[in-house]
């Protein structure tokens, strides 16, 4: 696994404005991460890692029922395969193991942290690129 700073740049946009925002929504919760791996999690408190897990879930939940409201409204034709994708990193969200995390949470958080990363560039700078160029051309045609 390699480092990744989670800084967002404008050529990571994908062109759907609304899904651009939550996605810099998401960067901000993995620099969280991020800020608290740094220190090697010396010092966190519980409601620390709580609330970057509640951030995270609450992110999944609204972020992918706005996804998937978009591809429906616009026919996405691999959207099958897209909500699968979404349903994997919503299983691996809801599945963070809230008391392990406390007790180790260096080693949790890091790997909550490269798990979302791999989504990351496994999902969104591949299938939600595709996904917004088919949505951008159906919206032109409009």
């Amino acid at each position: 696994m390699f480092d990744f700073k989670f800084d967002w740049k404008e050529e990571l946009e994908i062109g759907i404005p609304r899904i651009d925002v939550q996605h810099k929504e998401l960067f901000h919760i993995v620099r969280d991460m991020e800020q608290l791996l740094i220190t090697r999690c010396i010092g966190v408190s519980n409601q620390q890692l709580i609330d970057v897990v509640r951030q995270l879930r609450e992110f999944v939940s609204y972020h992918f029922y706005e996804e998937e409201q978009l591809m429906n409204e616009y026919d996405y034709s691999l959207k099958e395969a897209h909500i699968k994708s979404h349903n994997k990193m919503n299983e691996m969200v809801l599945a963070i193991d809230l008391p392990k995390l406390g007790e180790m949470p260096f080693d949790e958080l890091k790997k909550i942290k490269d798990n979302t990363q791999d989504w990351i560039f496994e999902h969104m700078f591949n299938a939600d690129k595709h996904m917004a160029l088919e949505i951008i051309q159906k919206m032109q045609q409009q």
